[in-house]
């Protein structure tokens, strides 16, 4: 009888050790189950993103249409800047050029001219975009104001007056560089503005979608560099034109200030030897008969 018994208990515990082993299994075999359902389930919702996203059009007139207002409106303010300054740099190129080949040739015309008279009447043969002419007016304005009197003091306003009239030539040609220095100043800080606008719109999608897949993050955040590529773009050149227009005109500079130099010494030498600076026509009306 207890031999019966204990073989029954024996029997029971291993059905007992059979039925949890097998639970356990199942228990396993679920969770297992549900991390497959999991895995699966993030790559349909990948697999479901729109076709906007998965196949999000990079390129630079794809990245604007797709931008925001604010940064369309940035890039068109950058496109604009860099429009004005490659025009600036076509006419302020030609304008610089021509300058000096111009004063170039006047340096070679002064420097064969012996006296003040006989360039007085070459000079009247210059266009009025040469400097020598204006130059030379001056001086002849003086001395007509002057009523003829040749003195210490007629030397120094007719020097003051040469000086005067180059300062004038050369912010006649400096005028219109400005715009490139504000452009390289500005520029990168109007991309930068676009940026953050549209990193900002980018992060607000992306809680309102509730998805931080690269596919989704990345299509805004290109359209928000964007913006700071195109503002590098404009400022860039406009910087360095700006830099190069400044050397070139200090080289204009100095070779007008040599010109005026040299038409000064023209004068200071028929002075001191005693020539007549006047021409003929402003001494028949500085005679005493013509001014009664």
């Amino acid at each position: 009888m207890l031999r019966s018994s204990s073989a029954l208990l024996t029997v029971l515990a291993g059905i007992i050790n059979l039925c949890a082993t097998g639970a356990h299994a199942q228990e396993q075999a679920g969770e297992h189950s549900d991390a497959a359902r999991e895995v699966q389930a993030g790559m349909q919702l990948t697999l479901q993103q729109p076709e906007s996203v998965l196949h999000a059009d990079l390129t630079p007139m794809g990245m604007y249409e797709a931008a925001h207002p604010v940064v369309q409106g940035v890039i068109i303010v950058l496109l604009l800047c860099s429009v004005l300054t490659w025009t600036i740099c076509v006419v302020k190129a030609m304008q610089l050029v021509l300058a000096t080949h111009r004063i170039r040739q006047q340096q070679r015309w002064l420097s064969e001219m012996p006296s003040l008279p006989l360039c007085r009447g070459a000079a009247g043969h210059w266009g009025a975009a040469y400097e020598a002419p204006l130059l030379v007016r001056e001086i002849d304005d003086e001395l007509t104001l002057s009523s003829g009197l040749i003195d210490t003091d007629l030397k120094d306003r007719i020097e003051y007056r040469l000086a005067r009239r180059a300062d004038q030539q050369l912010q006649r040609l400096r005028y219109g560089i400005g715009p490139l220095a504000t452009i390289g100043s500005v520029a990168p800080f109007i991309g930068l503005f676009g940026t953050v606008w549209g990193i900002m719109n980018s992060f607000i999608g992306i809680a309102s979608a509730k998805n931080v897949s690269l596919a989704v993050v990345a299509p805004g955040i290109a359209e928000a560099l964007f913006a700071t590529a195109i503002g590098l773009v404009a400022a860039i050149p406009a910087v360095v034109l700006y830099n190069l227009f400044l050397r070139g005109l200090n080289r204009y500079q100095m070779q007008l200030d040599n010109l005026v130099a040299m038409l000064f010494l023209l004068f200071k030498r028929d002075v001191s030897l005693g020539r007549p600076v006047l021409c003929p026509e402003q001494a028949d009306a500085l005679r005493p008969d013509a001014l009664r």
